[in-house]
């Protein structure tokens, strides 16, 4: 039965020493690293409004101080002790020779009582540091999760864990969305030797608060969060960013990142089993509000071959319930911890042609962090390739299961990680000899069959199944995979 993983035991240093260890790269994604910068706290300063701004988020900085505040990274906006906001430095100098935003930023980020409608009073704090001669760093690293949601007033925090042989991530990059702190801090603190973590705070994560420091994905400089930047700089296998949001009229919980999409599938997939709820809607497809597949959003450019997995949820109806908020991270949580659990089977390796294991029972529902049956083998590529098939082991009419295919990859650096290539939901219909599989055919949801794997004359294929195999009831059934 599984027990620790590969990954996290003793074949990590193994990989390591090999030279197979995570991806490292120079510089990557948003705000890349190695900036030199003078550090500056600048008191009495003027902002105004410049109307050609387009984005909310951004600032202009005199042509003077360009050097020091560079473009794409952030900065602080302080009036007197009070944290008014964030932005992100354009490229473009300001016009006025003071500091400039948008009409939007100016009133969610700078403007005061006192201050004119367009222009404030000369009593603005900018600062590229969050302590004396920590520039251009605005964040500052958190001893814990609870020291970064209690002891952030007036200041951005970041906590980042990063485990020897973590190899997925989970993420918090705005705070203040409402659940998502929550969502992270409870699958890091289920296993802090499993499951790393950067996680930003601001203002003690008070809520209602997203007009002042939103900073887009895209645009999280690795410089201004340190932590951050270690990841964006030595990339993970695996990473997933939780956020919350009231705009999308279309879904419940949106699937996004930049990972294939049979994967944002598979994940949409469990989380739909999660919440057990035909009101709440999960879409994985594009065209369904906030992709989030960019390159440069922070989630992609910080995993191997920039495949990362971005989580949209409805702030009131998921985010603001507890149980269902939980539901949600956990779902995520699992399907991450059945690729990295050793499988149930052993060996996982042969040199015969075709291959099949059987669960034999149950107990893989009650063992390991993955609750489902883990079946994986790794065997000779064949003329014309493999054909898999997963499910329950008996057919019986009211059966169903649950099935995701994955293939092993290795990727940019040497490192594998498993791609997902087929699966989805099939129940069991007839009885005796005619009981056959029906698999689903649900708009969005419909099984993918994963097609020939492992054609070639040489080589070999290492290939995983997932299954969940349940009775009419919803209790687990025994589960098998075959690779003829």
């Amino acid at each position: 039965m599984k027990r620790s993983s590969r990954l996290l035991g003793t074949l990590a240093p193994l990989m390591l020493a090999a030279g197979c260890g995570p991806e490292t790269i120079a510089e990557s994604g948003p705000g890349a690293m190695g900036v030199t910068q003078r550090a500056l706290v600048l008191d009495s300063q003027k902002f105004k409004v410049n109307t050609s701004i387009a984005s909310a988020e951004r600032c202009r900085v005199p042509q003077s101080l360009q050097a020091d505040f560079p473009s794409d990274r952030q900065l602080l906006i302080r009036r007197g002790a009070v944290l008014k906001g964030l932005c992100t430095v354009e490229t473009t100098a300001s016009a006025s020779g003071d500091f400039e935003m948008s009409q939007e930023g100016y009133d969610k980020r700078v403007k005061s009582s006192g201050d004119a409608d367009t222009e404030s009073t000369a009593t603005v704090q900018v600062s590229n540091q969050y302590a004396s001669g920590m520039a251009p760093a605005i964040a500052e690293p958190a001893s814990s999760l609870d020291d970064a949601n209690t002891n952030s007033l007036g200041k951005v925090k970041e906590y980042t864990v990063r485990p020897a042989g973590a190899v997925v991530a989970y993420t918090v990059p705005h705070p203040f969305e409402k659940g998502t702190f929550e969502q992270g801090a409870l699958i890091h603190s289920a296993d802090p030797q499993r499951n790393a973590i950067w996680a930003a705070s601001i203002n003690n994560n008070q809520r209602g608060t997203l007009g002042q420091f939103h900073i887009t994905s895209t645009e999280i400089s690795g410089a201004s969060f340190p932590g951050l930047g270690s990841f964006l700089t030595n990339r993970i296998p695996y990473a997933v960013s939780f956020h919350g949001e009231t705009s999308c009229t279309t879904s419940e919980v949106k699937v996004g990142g930049r990972i294939e999409l049979p994967f944002r599938q598979g994940v949409a997939e469990i989380i739909r089993e999660a919440l057990n709820d035909s009101s709440l809607r999960v879409h994985w497809n594009s065209g369904v509000c906030f992709e989030g597949s960019d390159q440069d959003n922070f989630v992609n450019a910080m995993s191997v071959d920039l495949r990362g997995v971005q989580l949209e949820q409805d702030s009131n109806s998921i985010l603001s319930d507890t149980s269902r908020r939980e539901k949600v991270a956990n779902a995520v949580k699992s399907v991450f911890d059945c690729l990295i659990d050793d499988a149930d089977n052993t060996p996982t390796t042969t040199s015969a042609t075709t291959w099949s294991a059987d669960s034999g029972g149950t107990g893989y529902a009650s063992v390991g962090a993955c609750k489902r049956y883990i079946a994986e083998i790794e065997l000779p590529n064949v003329a014309g390739g493999h054909t898999l098939s997963a499910g329950a082991s008996t057919c019986v009419d009211g059966h169903s299961a649950h099935v995701d295919y994955y293939r092993w990859k290795v990727g940019s650096g040497g490192v594998g990680y498993w791609v997902r290539i087929g699966g989805g939901n099939l129940t069991y219909a007839g009885s005796g000899a005619a009981c056959a599989p029906v698999f689903s055919a649900e708009p969005g949801y419909t099984y993918v069959h994963p097609g020939a794997q492992g054609s070639g004359s040489s080589g070999t294929t290492r290939l995983r199944a997932v299954i969940r195999a349940s009775d009419a009831s919803g209790a687990s059934v025994p589960a098998f995979f075959t690779v003829q």
